[in-house]
């Protein structure tokens, strides 16, 4: 983190990148809430809904990539052309202890949320396991880091895929695994929640690491220019656009939409399946599963096109937030403090709404959405206004620089 005085000293442009890069958050962290509060898919056609034509997949694959961004961020941003800052080895390892400690903080939330009976696939344990991942990582330049995320695209939807082929009984049954999140109760079963959390769950860290990198990589950018805004804009746009056609493509000159016919209880619903990634077409086991970019398949086209989404994304808001600063405050103060909302909406979903007998049980989704994201905006407004860490967010910091100690200089 920049000290006062240096942020004193630094250009306006970089005071746009952080709120940029915080208003991306913010519309992640509240594509999140809509897809975990309206159905994906119509209960009655099976056709996917705006929520699931929208966010599905790409608002997790954005908050991952911003977890990158803001690794890079928090040690030290953009060096001289590209590379990392210079650290002595004292303060990488300071750097590391911080990280840490915050990611068991965050995986700790994310065992025990998981108990709220919120119905929500909780990203918190992997997003912790991630911090960690990238520990040996934080010295890299945005080359290598690129270099690494290729690298991770190209290679680990090819072990995915023989992992899951070799772990499934047959094509129509699932690999064992949780089907819930990560709870603390799993830490009795580690080789199951080990499985669960690298191959066969939600998020599995066998790909995810692609979404670090990339972030990770763009953080060591210049991301305050205004030529480099653009780039992130216009390329990440042609490449959602090049792999979601790809895709189409695909579907409309093969045979894999014949295949998995059987699989899906009407067309409408095969097509919402296909749209919304629902995790019970068996779409691995097909030949055609790496030119698909359907959400949460994790094949060589859904990842690049998620990626390619959130680096749109990200440069679109680097931009606006240089005209419509203070509009977009509210979503900049929401997404610098994701933890403590993200928390916050499950409490909400699970004890509040979704669990038998709760306060809001007889409130339409819609209008419980409308709900989280007012108050989320208010939240993040009032959190720009006072200047101040999230609660949760203080106590990773906390706990950050209590496992670390005082910053070498």
């Amino acid at each position: 983190m920049t000290s006062p005085a240096s942020a004193s000293r630094s250009s306006s442009a970089r005071g746009e990148r952080l709120w940029g890069v915080d208003a991306a958050r913010g519309l992640a962290l509240l594509g999140m809430v809509t897809v975990h509060v309206l159905p994906t898919t119509d209960p009655g056609t099976g056709d996917a809904t705006w929520a699931g034509m929208l966010f599905s997949g790409r608002s997790a694959a954005l908050f991952a990539v911003l977890a990158g961004v803001g690794l890079a961020l928090l040690t030290g941003g953009a060096g001289k052309a590209g590379a990392a800052p210079e650290h002595s080895n004292a303060q990488a390892a300071w750097y590391r202890k911080v990280i840490a400690a915050r990611a068991a903080v965050i995986i700790g939330f994310g065992l025990f949320v998981s108990l709220l009976g919120a119905s929500v696939a909780v990203i918190l344990v992997h997003y912790g396991v991630l911090f960690l991942l990238a520990l040996p990582f934080l010295r890299m330049g945005a080359k290598a880091l690129m270099l690494w995320a290729a690298g991770w695209v190209a290679a680990s939807p090819v072990l995915y895929w023989w992992l899951q082929n070799l772990l499934r009984p047959s094509a129509a049954e699932p690999p064992e695994r949780l089907w819930h999140s990560p709870m603390i109760f799993d830490l009795a079963q580690p080789g199951l929640l080990g499985l669960d959390l690298f191959v066969t769950g939600y998020y599995p860290l066998i790909l995810w690491p692609a979404y670090l990198f990339t972030g990770m990589a763009l953080g060591r950018l210049s991301l305050g220019r205004t030529t480099t805004q653009w780039r992130l804009l216009l390329g990440g746009t042609a490449g959602a656009v090049l792999t979601y056609g790809v895709g189409w493509v695909v579907e409309a000159q093969s045979q894999v939409v014949e295949r998995m016919r059987p699989y899906a209880g009407s067309d409408e619903a095969l097509q919402g399946s296909l749209e919304t990634g629902d995790h019970f077409l068996p779409l691995v086991t097909d030949p055609m599963w790496f030119l698909l970019p359907m959400p949460h398949q994790g094949s060589h086209m859904d990842l690049l096109h998620t990626i390619s989404c959130a680096v749109a994304v990200l440069g679109l808001m680097l931009i606006l937030v240089r005209w419509l600063k203070w509009p977009l405050a509210p979503l900049v103060g929401a997404g610098a403090m994701p933890l403590s909302l993200y928390v916050g909406h499950l409490i909400v979903l699970g004890p509040f709404w979704r669990l038998d007998g709760a306060p809001f049980a007889e409130v339409e989704d819609a209008v419980l959405l409308l709900w989280l994201v007012v108050a989320a905006l208010a939240a993040g407004m009032l959190k720009v206004l006072l200047r101040r860490r999230g609660p949760l967010e203080a106590l990773t910091h906390g706990a950050g620089i209590a496992a670390a100690g005082k910053r070498p200089r």
